[in-house]
């Protein structure tokens, strides 16, 4: 079933998010086992081993009450308290992280209509494994290890300052104080911690959906989620709600049944280690099955509530109508190609072709007629000037070059009849032969 195509109210989306459950039931429920049971195993046993020790601090029958336990025993229980920090909480945090991150894509995939399976999911919840552990690690420091750091600093302020009012004299009076100023920061910091979770809530389906980084993920989670938190609060109220009433009837009854059958043993004021032990299995098997049934709820309301978002926001119902349409992005219009020139000569002589040779259009004799042309033009501008009265030094030139014509005339008889037929044109105003007339 494709994507929703509009905004969704809170009733759609829960709706939306029954929907998706049961029609993938298989799959989510197949996603979420395997984590789910290294959790169980983990945790397990570590409670496990705690009840046993807590259960042999206990007097057995024929031994005096109040005996403190060994220091050996403390140091076991101390030994495997460090390890389960140190080995056990990463172990959980990365099996966390690669729940999260499988069952998101899964439910994208489903919630877009695509075709998903349990082992495409994992493959890509551990191609960025070190990004989603990331993700998971900052939410979980970020929303409750800071506001838990912060009220221990708190809580020991306040222990000193009322041991200090105390030797004073003071300290029955502000008492009640302390008491209310405790209860009212547990209060403020849980309200903080539930506001910072909602507010980076949407990162994993922010990285999985748009291969974000940690932080960038966290950053765009602040981003979507404004406008809504109220309703993704709510959404969690809701699935909160359904894992405590699931855990209560699977847990009450079994509780119960194991407590009539150990009835003699509470009778006679002693507390067994079998039962401790049995009791700590059922709880664990119980919160196995939560997990298993309750988580893909959790996370495909996320994605839903991540998709309403980028929809109110963004316009993403568009993306989705053209995804399932089929269109593509038109790709970039081709750039025009640019019209290439000849270099720019590099001299006015490579600039221009060479003219034309002038045996091509005159003849010898009719550049030599175009010369005595100028010539004649020449004395009889000197002739002017002498009739004038003006003579000038710089015109004998002229004068001899006329002595020249003459002569040439005398030796071509043709130069005469050519100038009368206009074939040959006079000297331009820049003083160059521009050929005969067309």
């Amino acid at each position: 079933m494709a994507a929703g195509t509009r905004p969704l109210t809170l009733g759609e989306i829960l709706d939306r998010t029954v929907q998706l459950y049961r029609r993938n039931f298989v799959l989510l429920v197949g996603i979420a086992a395997p984590p789910a049971a290294v959790m169980a195993l983990v945790t397990g046993a570590v409670f496990v081993f705690f009840s046993a020790q807590i259960a042999s601090f206990a007097p057995t029958a024929g031994q005096p009450a109040g005996q403190p336990p060994s220091q050996e025993a403390l140091m076991v229980i101390g030994l495997v308290a460090i390890a389960f920090v140190i080995v056990g909480i990463p172990i959980l945090l990365g099996v966390f992280a690669v729940a999260l991150s499988a069952l998101n894509y899964a439910a994208s995939q489903v919630n877009r209509g695509e075709a998903v399976t349990i082992r495409g999911s994992y493959g890509f919840a551990f191609k960025h494994f070190w990004r989603y552990v990331g993700i998971l690690f900052l939410q979980a420091l970020l929303s409750w290890v800071a506001p838990y750091i912060v009220f221990i600093a708190i809580f020991v302020v306040g222990t000193i300052l009322a041991a200090l009012l105390a030797k004073s004299g003071a300290g029955n009076a502000f008492a009640p104080l302390f008491v209310i100023a405790a209860v009212v920061l547990i209060l403020a910091l849980i309200v903080v911690g539930v506001m910072l979770w909602i507010r980076f809530s949407l990162a994993f389906p922010v990285s999985v959906a748009e291969q974000k980084k940690a932080w960038p993920s966290m950053q765009r989670s602040g981003q979507l989620t404004k406008g809504s938190r109220g309703r993704i609060f709510v959404m969690f109220l809701l699935v909160w709600i359904l894992s405590i009433v699931a855990s209560v009837v699977l847990v009450i009854p079994v509780d119960i049944v194991i407590a009539l059958t150990m009835k003699k043993a509470f009778t006679a004021g002693h507390t067994p280690t079998l039962y401790l032990t049995l009791i700590q299995v059922v709880n664990l098997a119980v919160g196995f099955l939560v997990r298993v049934f309750v988580m893909p709820i959790y996370v495909v309301a996320l994605v839903l509530f991540y998709a309403d978002q980028r929809t109110r926001i963004e316009g993403y119902d568009i993306e989705q109508l053209m995804a399932q349409a089929g269109w593509t992005e038109p790709p970039p219009l081709p750039v025009p190609a640019v019209q290439q020139f000849p270099p720019l000569p590099q001299s006015p002589e490579t600039a221009m072709p060479p003219l034309p040779s002038a045996s091509g259009v005159f003849s010898e004799e009719l550049r030599t007629v175009a010369a005595g042309t100028v010539a004649e033009n020449s004395f009889e501008a000197a002739s002017t000037r002498v009739d004038s009265g003006h003579v000038d030094s710089s015109h004998d030139n002229s004068i001899e070059f006329s002595s020249l014509e003459a002569g040439y005339v005398g030796a071509n008889p043709d130069v005469t009849r050519l100038v009368e037929a206009d074939r040959v044109e006079t000297i331009s105003a820049e003083g160059h032969s521009e050929g005969p007339v067309a």
